[in-house]
């Protein structure tokens, strides 16, 4: 068979079977080494010297890198740190951790140096922001579920990000800074927009402010609006708020969840 047909093969098995794949034949013995996506769930593999072994003996290009980390797992720092910088010199398209332990996960500022990433995930993960950084010139999506940052904020990273299409925020429980619609705005290509409101920059949350967005994104097709521990005016019409899907001539998918005021 043609490479890209048993890479293909293998990129569709877990990691496991793919390696199994060694006993088939003399040929197929390093067939696993050309696995180009990779996902690692510690809960059914096994430490982080299995993953690191693992990696050092693929051959090509490694284009999607999904790390599940369960609960009961604390990773170090510098297996982190030494697995990007594999992966940034592989050509990493799609990076994602989800790390389910209760400490937030460090992440090294290697991971700017993953320039080629298209598709980036983090869940309970927290970083520095370089100034000297360009961000993910070729970032299409950029999901950050808990994420915190040492130095800089949200927006400034979004503002280093200028392909972004898919852009999906969750820490509404953070303390962190806020965001600002200038900065959501640079965001030109934006096709799926998911918020949490009270992380804007405003005090109160109005039709206005939200009518902003509409006017940024005229190509915004799916819109998630987080309305929990947002702050409202004393006195508005609950029916305006139930109708923002006219304020976006391009939506086909509005979600909203609720304060507990509305």
């Amino acid at each position: 068979m043609p490479e890209n047909v048993v890479t293909y093969i293998l990129d569709s098995l877990p990691i496991k079977d793919a390696a199994r794949t060694s006993i088939l034949s003399r040929t197929w013995r390093f067939k696993w080494t050309m696995l180009t996506q990779i996902v690692f769930d510690f809960d059914k593999y096994y430490d982080e010297r299995d993953l690191s072994i693992f990696l050092l003996q693929l051959i090509g290009p490694v284009t999607k890198f999904i790390l599940l980390v369960p609960n009961n797992k604390e990773l170090d720092v510098k297996d982190i740190k030494r697995w990007i910088m594999f992966l940034s010199r592989k050509g990493i398209k799609e990076f994602a951790i989800i790390n389910n332990h209760l400490k937030p996960l460090k992440l090294p500022s290697h991971l700017f140096s993953c320039l080629e990433l298209k598709h980036l995930k983090l869940c309970n993960c927290f970083f520095r922001l370089p100034k000297t950084s360009s961000g993910f010139p070729n970032l299409l999506s950029l999901e950050l579920r808990r994420v915190t940052f040492e130095s800089g904020n949200c927006g400034q990273l979004i503002t280093r990000c200028p392909l972004l299409e898919i852009l999906k925020v969750s820490y509404h429980h953070n303390p962190s800074g806020k965001l600002k619609l200038v900065e959501i705005a640079k965001l030109t290509n934006l096709r799926v927009l998911s918020l949490p409101l009270c992380k804007l920059d405003y005090i109160l949350i109005t039709i206005p402010i939200i009518s902003q967005l509409g006017s940024y994104f005229p190509r915004l097709q799916e819109l998630n609006l987080d309305f929990q521990n947002s702050k409202f005016p004393e006195e508005f019409d609950e029916s305006e708020y139930l109708g923002l899907d006219n304020i976006f001539p391009s939506l086909r998918t509005l979600n909203i969840i609720p304060n507990k005021l509305l």
